[in-house]
């Protein structure tokens, strides 16, 4: 089975709307770092490099990632999720 991770930041609606779609499902590890990037650890950082969603992050989220490939944005990450049910 893939392992799905849902990059988010903390105070944002779309992210919070998105992982309560998500509050079931046990294939998708939820991240949430501080919405103020100024105030990411090293670690988080390096984790989002690590799965290159750093970029995106920096303009919209939640980026939702599944073995390298990305669905940017709550409405792609809803349809991922209604198509994989």
């Amino acid at each position: 089975m893939n392992k799905a991770i849902l990059f988010s930041l903390e105070n944002c609606v779309k992210c919070n709307q998105t992982k309560d779609l998500l509050i079931d499902r046990k294939d998708v590890e939820i991240v949430t770092f501080p919405h103020d990037f100024n105030k990411w650890t090293d670690d988080e950082l390096d984790f989002a490099k690590t799965h290159d969603v750093l970029n995106d992050l920096q303009k919209t989220a939640p980026v939702l990632w599944l073995n390298g490939e990305k669905r940017v944005g709550y409405l792609r990450i809803r349809k991922w999720i209604q198509d994989s049910k």
